[in-house]
This record gives C-alpha cells, sequence and structure tokens, in this order.
C-alpha cells in the first residue's frame, strides 16, 4: 500500500499581510509605552544622582562645621567651590579634573552623578548645579538680602522645601541655578527635558520630579533661550519671557529657592 502524500498548506500572501498588518499596529501601541519606559527609568536614574549629590552636600556641611558649600563654582580654582568650572568643550580629562578638584567629590567620587542621563553629549560630564540661595557671594545680583542667603546647615528653616541641586539644561559653567526673587521673572534656563519637567533634590535629601504646568511661559520659552545659548556659545539666562506674573512654575522654583515670594503673585 503506498504512501499518501500529503501537502502543507502555507500562508496566503493576504495572510501574511494581515500578520503583518497586526504586528504593525501592536508595535504602534507599545512603542510610546516603551518610550515612556525609558523615560520614567531615565528620571529616576536623575534622582539618584541627586540624592547622591545631596547626601554628599550634607556630608560636606557635617565635617566643616555646619557651613554648607559654595553654591558658585570657582573658574580658577575647583577646589574653592563645590565643583569646577564646567568648559564642556574641554577635553573629557579635563571635565573629570574639574569635578575631581571640587569641594563634594571626596563626598560624592562617582563622576557619572554630576551628569542628568538625557542630557546631550555636547553639554559635557557636569550638568547639575546647586540653587542660589546656598552660601552664595553674589546675593545683591538677585534682588536678595544677605538674610535670605543660607551658610549654615543648621539655619535651614523648613529643609523638606528647599531645593538644593537641580537638573539643569547644561549651559551654566559655574554650577549655580539661579532665579530671581522680587520679580516675577526667571533667569537661568529651567530643564524641560524629562517629558517637560525636571528633577530636584531638597535638603533633607530627597528629590523628586517636577512637572511644568506651563507650557507656553516655561517650556516654549526654555527652548528657545536655550537654541540662543547654544548659538552664542553659553548666555543662558532666559530670554522675551513675556507676562511670569502669575506662571505657577516660576513662583513654585522661587518659593523652593528662596523660602518665600519676593512679590505679590498675580
Amino acid at each position: 500500500m503506498g504512501h499518501i502524500m500529503t501537502r502543507t498548506r502555507g500562508f496566503t500572501l493576504v495572510e501574511l499581510l494581515v500578520v503583518i498588518a497586526v504586528i504593525a499596529i501592536l508595535m504602534a501601541m507599545l512603542m510610546p509605552a516603551l518610550s515612556r519606559a525609558r523615560e520614567a527609568a531615565k528620571r529616576i536614574s536623575c534622582a539618584n544622582n541627586l540624592k547622591e549629590l545631596t547626601l554628599a552636600w550634607m556630608m560636606y556641611a557635617d565635617d566643616n562645621d555646619d557651613k554648607v558649600a559654595p553654591a558658585r563654582a570657582d573658574q580658577q580654582d575647583p577646589g574653592k567651590g563645590w565643583t569646577g568650572w564646567n568648559y564642556f568643550d574641554y577635553p573629557e580629562e579635563d571635565q573629570i579634573s574639574l569635578i575631581k578638584g571640587g569641594l563634594l567629590y571626596k563626598y560624592c567620587n562617582n563622576v557619572k552623578a554630576y551628569r542628568c542621563p538625557v542630557s546631550p553629549k555636547h553639554e559635557g560630564l557636569r550638568t547639575y548645579c546647586i540653587s542660589s540661595t546656598w552660601n552664595n557671594e553674589r546675593a545683591a545680583n538677585f534682588g536678595v538680602k544677605e538674610s535670605q542667603i543660607v551658610r549654615e546647615f543648621s539655619a535651614v528653616k523648613r529643609p523638606g522645601e528647599r531645593n538644593v541641586f537641580v537638573d539643569n539644561v547644561g549651559v551654566d559653567f559655574d554650577g549655580l541655578y539661579t532665579v530671581l526673587y522680587g520679580i516675577p521673572e526667571w533667569r537661568n534656563i529651567p530643564n524641560w527635558r524629562h517629558n517637560n519637567g525636571t528633577t530636584v533634590s531638597f535638603a533633607d535629601g530627597h528629590a523628586k520630579y517636577w512637572k511644568w504646568k506651563n507650557l507656553d511661559l516655561t517650556v516654549e520659552v526654555a527652548k528657545k533661550s536655550y537654541a540662543y545659548a547654544m548659538q552664542t556659545k553659553g548666555i543662558s539666562s532666559m530670554l522675551n519671557q513675556g507676562d511670569q506674573s502669575g506662571n505657577e512654575d516660576l513662583q513654585r522654583v522661587q518659593r523652593a529657592t528662596w523660602g518665600e515670594l519676593g512679590y505679590i503673585p498675580k
């Protein structure tokens, strides 16, 4: 009795096209979720960096008679600031040397902790800044009184509300993030790269994500200002800000920096 030959049925062209279409639809549905998951992971990594640096900042004060590290880096001598001046067009070894020469490196010797994972490579190895309220010698430049500059850790009131490190956009060479006090205007450019938000650490050691609420007055102005900063190789001020008197984002940063608003909000 002979063997009966059977023919295995394959996919028709139409069936293959249907399968491909279904896969394409599933990929289109999954890609935004995967993108959000990657961004969330980078945001968590950024917050952990800020926590690590803030712990170093607190340990420095503990070892130095309660004095906090100067917020502004010294252009000539990194040993006089929390870190060295950030020349991001310098060779990598020079940038590492400037980080290692800063006052906080003894307490945070992980060079990768000084840089946000979403920052572009051209911004260099140090993209974080310290808020301008901490041991800052240039208080008068920001319209604040000497009494608002905090020089000793024990003098901090409501440490869970006062920011220390700010995830920056990498155009502030001096390691100092500044926001004005007495008027409703930004100074340095706020970061928006974490899904239209930034990460911030506080004097009690915690860090959190801030999502900006005003896309026009915060995010769009920041993007345009950053583009100008790149063209001019470092001018890091916010430009053409519009009426910021009712911008909740700006008020949030000002309160976290100075402890209060220096004007009556709109």
